[in-house]
């Protein structure tokens, strides 16, 4: 089995798109996004913001377009949400799946006073 590559992800919701400030393997995000993109580094995850954010819409709606051969070829990652949820003022919150499922896994066999499960 080989190990899951962490990656710089873009959150795509609406007009907005928020960037994540550390490499993750399965992120999501809090409104949940209509599409999330993982590259393998910082600095073209924030590139891609910065375009994505400040580029006229046609321009942007090419660049989405080409990065569609670098996802079928395996060097981005494309996650589509089910459900996605409306933008919103908010910042954008993110969570790895990958690391926080076995923190999950490791709290809940934790034994911890008042919980009854002493």
């Amino acid at each position: 089995m080989t190990e899951a590559k962490k990656l710089y992800w873009i959150a795509i919701n609406g007009a907005t798109v928020a960037r994540s400030m550390m490499p993750m393997v399965r992120p999501t995000t809090r409104p949940r996004a209509e599409q999330l993109v993982g590259f393998p580094t910082t600095e073209e995850a924030t590139s891609a913001q910065q375009l994505l954010l400040t580029a006229p819409i046609k321009q942007a709606e090419r660049y989405i377009a080409d990065l569609g051969a670098r996802v079928a070829s395996g060097e981005l990652r494309l996650i589509r949400p089910k459900n996605p949820e409306p933008p919103t003022r908010e910042e954008t919150s993110w969570t790895d799946a990958e690391r926080d499922s076995g923190f999950a896994a490791a709290f809940e066999t934790m034994k911890i006073p008042g919980r009854g499960d002493e």
